[in-house]
């Protein structure tokens, strides 16, 4: 702005020198120190477009300032972008590594849960077996027994307790689970169970694998059975499915801890 007064200032002492050549533009001025305002024009307009020339050259300056730096802001930008990329990647894989090592962790654990359920029922029926070898045939025979065929059996149908409690309980009562003899026996029983209000209801039975998985056999004899009636796609043979039970006149292996009815035969000599 000061430098705009100036300019102006030269310029009207340049008129007040020259003024005396705008007669025949201006009206006579009374003395010669007088100017004419029409003689200022061209001045007046020179400085004007002076200061335009002036005022764009510093906007272009400052315009260019100002993309270099939003260059360069956007380069960081960039750098940045770039940075957070490799970081976010990198915490995926860690993440991914750990999510891997945490289900293998689960398996393990799974794993370790199913060998000390195993451990812990072959420990039971362990003892259940040295128990078997302690019951004694019973002189007469007791009144919850009844004769199917040639042999004694009591039939629980109304209380459901998983394999290892049936064992146990056919033992106070001088007996064992059942083992069937023959297809004549298996029909013969079947007979029996037809009476039975509840539909197609399961019956533990003394076979096992507990002791070698997928070797069937007799809890009492620690021998095979002499009879065997799968029902189809059964045996499974599936690490956590070690008791057979009869279901609708046909054997399944199943959870030993599944809650079901049972059948005892009576001991013999």
């Amino acid at each position: 702005m000061f430098q705009l007064a100036i300019n102006f200032l030269y310029a009207f002492l340049a008129c007040g020198h020259y003024g005396i050549h705008a007669n025949d533009v201006c009206p006579r001025m009374s003395t010669h120190k007088e100017v004419c305002l029409v003689e200022l024009d061209p001045v007046l307009q020179y400085i004007s477009n002076n200061h335009k020339n002036h005022w764009n050259s510093a906007n272009a300056i400052q315009i260019n300032v100002t993309r270099k730096q939003l260059t360069k802001i956007e380069g960081q930008e960039k750098e940045i972008n770039d940075k957070l990329k490799v970081i976010q990647e990198k915490m995926d894989s860690e993440f991914n590594a750990l999510k891997a090592k945490t289900k293998n962790v689960k398996n393990i654990q799974r794993d370790l849960a199913s060998l000390e359920l195993q451990l812990q029922e072959t420990r039971i029926a362990l003892n259940l077996s040295v128990e078997a070898k302690k019951v004694m045939p019973k002189v007469e025979i007791p009144t919850n027994f009844q004769k199917i065929g040639w042999r004694h059996f009591f039939i629980e149908n109304k209380h459901k307790v998983n394999w290892f409690e049936a064992t146990s309980k056919c033992h106070k009562m001088g007996g064992h689970l059942l083992t069937i003899q023959s297809g004549e026996e298996l029909g013969a029983i079947r007979t029996e169970l037809e009476v039975i209000q509840e539909k197609n209801p399961d019956f533990w039975l003394d076979i096992n694998d507990i002791a070698k998985w997928g070797e069937f056999v007799s809890l009492t004899t620690g021998g095979n059975p002499p009879f065997f009636k799968w029902q189809k796609l059964r045996p499974q043979v599936k690490i956590h499915q070690r008791c057979v039970y009869l279901h609708g006149g046909e054997m399944m292996d199943g959870k030993c801890s599944e809650h079901f009815f049972f059948i005892c035969q009576l001991a013999v000599h």
